[in-house]
């Protein structure tokens, strides 16, 4: 690191560069000249509430082998960022935190990062296609649940169409509890669609060990999940997940007291409360 300065749009802008040093030439290994150097902006991840730019002062290097067909090239470090990316490593595994563990939006991301919509998505979109087929997630699952989820109200014409895809989704989470008893609550997958055969085919596809080591399967009061787990689940025990087991609790005692909504029935349980007292 070489400099630290505040530029007029109030970001923190650190200038850094490599130490001097022999470098080979990529193609053929000779042994390259330095060409000066050449400055590249990345954006990183921002500190002290502010949104931070990277100027890393590549080093340029020409290859003295008249036969190699490398003329130029300059110095790469992935663990700065990747090729011709734009954020730098470090941003782009925060922005997949945040979206993991903060459950937050890209345009929240971006503004944080003060850049734009599409170069977050590009820049973070392969780490969550690597995590989405990652299937270590799957290991020591005991309690998995299901329920549907509509992902979104508009056009249901393919994304490369211009629509946004499937409107409904069944999703499948990780409800263990960890040695501490606390449930860990994992998002585990969402495949399209929210009929029975989704959850059947998803369970088929995770193999007999994934199945095996489910002990209790939780699912809304839908008969389609019910059947898949019957058909994919033998040792698995069936039950209600806790909010649908108070929603319909609810839903009875507004039946039974001729109530509505659910606001009107706490009004309405509060108040026999206190004539009976």
């Amino acid at each position: 690191m070489i400099a630290v300065e505040r530029d007029g749009l109030d970001r923190l802008v650190v200038t850094v560069e490599s130490e001097p040093g022999p470098m080979g030439c990529r193609l053929c290994g000779v042994i390259a000249h330095g060409h000066g150097r050449v400055d590249v902006r990345l954006v990183d991840a921002p500190a002290f509430g502010r949104p931070v730019r990277i100027v890393w002062r590549k080093r340029r290097w020409v290859c003295p082998e008249p036969a190699c067909e490398v003329n130029s090239f300059v110095e790469q470090d992935e663990q700065v960022a990747a090729p011709r990316g734009v954020l730098t490593a470090r941003a782009c595994r925060w922005a997949f935190g945040q979206i993991r563990r903060e459950y937050a939006r890209v345009n929240g991301i971006r503004r944080q990062l003060g850049t734009g919509w599409r170069t977050v998505w590009d820049s973070i979109k392969p780490l969550l296609q690597a995590a989405a087929e990652d299937e270590a997630r799957f290991a020591g699952v005991a309690v998995l649940g299901v329920d549907e989820h509509v992902w979104h109200h508009v056009s249901t014409k393919p994304i490369e169409d211009g629509g946004r895809g499937p409107k409904e989704l069944t999703g499948m989470v990780d409800l263990t509890r960890d040695v501490n008893g606390h449930t860990r609550a994992r998002l585990l997958d969402l495949v399209p669609g929210r009929l029975g055969q989704a959850y059947k085919t998803w369970l088929t596809e995770r193999g007999e060990d994934f199945k095996a080591g489910v002990k209790i399967a939780t699912l809304d009061p839908f008969h389609g999940y019910k059947n898949a787990i019957d058909d994919q689940l033998d040792d698995a025990r069936a039950v209600l997940d806790a909010f649908h087991v108070v929603k319909v609790r609810h839903e009875a005692l507004c039946v039974r007291m001729e109530v509505r909504d659910l606001h009107r029935l706490v009004v309405a349980a509060a108040g026999l409360k206190l004539r009976a007292a």
